[in-house]
């Protein structure tokens, strides 16, 4: 069943006219289509967690999922590339950084905090990327991308802490989230370096197969004595498969898309509906329930985001 499901669903809205001028509706369907899934993916990873199975060990199976399905993806295309030696170190700190790092940041800080308060914090991924662009380009960092911040971190500050019993708790896993948006931001720096010379697909796919080298050892260390004690259990199970297929795998096959013909910049906005519908999904799924200071801190990051994409008319 989920083979012949991944199988649709990458393949029914792949048929686009890239030279159009007007885009299909289905781009923009495949675009919050994967926002969904990625939105999806915080409460799967809390239902995991909750179940017994531990960080380390989630990541390792999503990987090891999402990578034999993006191989599969990648020999149906054809658009697996072969690493050129010289570039191998490049996928070596491209897989240092995201996966493995950025993974075990956002995975180990959700045990501490909940499902919407890590989206939001990831959310926050875009305000930070045009320092990015003044580390390597050089360019100018505007007014609007300040104030921008400065919203957005209230908001951050409102949604983690506002009704908080734990404050050293939160606190703790506030930080490890904000260490999986630096792992993602450092993604960004050395991805600058490669990613006109290999496509998406064989970028993520490497990059998968990397990171589960990093992670192996990870787990054999930790996990593999203790794997016995965990609750395999179907809620458990079931998200495993569907965070791997649909928000590792679904999610970027549409993303990728969406990029071709709107843009990084049209593309990435979208993101910003992430914190909402995890909140709404958490809500229904495991009973998550937000007071008013965090509804009003999350509309506080998202105008933030959107305030950072003014641009001053000439």
């Amino acid at each position: 069943m989920i083979p012949n499901t991944f199988y649709y669903l990458c393949t029914i809205f792949t048929k686009i006219d890239m030279q159009s001028e007007k885009v299909s509706y289905k781009i923009y369907v495949q675009i919050i289509l994967a926002n969904v899934f990625w939105g999806f993916s915080f409460v799967w990873t809390d239902v995991i967690l909750k179940s017994g199975i531990t960080p380390i060990t989630l990541v390792l199976i999503r990987m090891v999922l999402a990578t034999i399905l993006l191989g599969l993806w990648a020999k149906y295309t054809g658009n697996i590339i072969k690493i050129k030696r010289k570039h191998l170190k490049y996928f070596l700190c491209l897989a240092m950084c995201e996966p493995f790092l950025y993974f075990l940041c956002e995975t180990y800080g959700q045990t501490m905090v909940s499902p919407t308060v890590t989206s939001v914090i990831v959310a926050t991924i875009p305000l930070f990327t045009p320092f990015v662009g003044f580390m390597i380009l050089k360019e100018k960092i505007g007014w609007s991308t300040v104030i921008g911040i400065i919203v957005s971190m209230a908001g951050v500050i409102a949604v983690v802490f506002v009704g908080s019993n734990d404050f050293s708790g939160q606190f703790t896993g506030a930080v490890l989230v904000f260490g999986a948006v630096i792992a993602s931001l450092g993604y960004a720096i050395l991805v600058k370096y490669i990613m006109n010379i290999y496509n998406a697909t064989t970028l993520v796919f490497y990059q998968n197969l990397i990171g589960l080298i990093y992670f192996l050892p990870c787990f054999l260390i930790v996990d593999a004595s203790h794997v016995g004690e965990m609750q395999f259990t179907f809620d458990a199970v079931s998200s495993l498969v569907q965070i791997s297929v649909f928000a590792s795998v679904i999610a970027f096959v549409f993303y990728s898309n969406a990029v071709k013909v709107l843009g990084i910049i049209k593309s990435g906005v979208f993101c910003y509906l992430i914190p909402v519908l995890t909140a709404l999904f958490a809500f229904f799924v495991v009973d998550e329930q937000l007071k008013i200071g965090q509804w009003v801190g999350m509309a506080a990051v998202i105008s933030g985001l959107f305030i950072s994409q003014i641009k001053k008319s000439r």
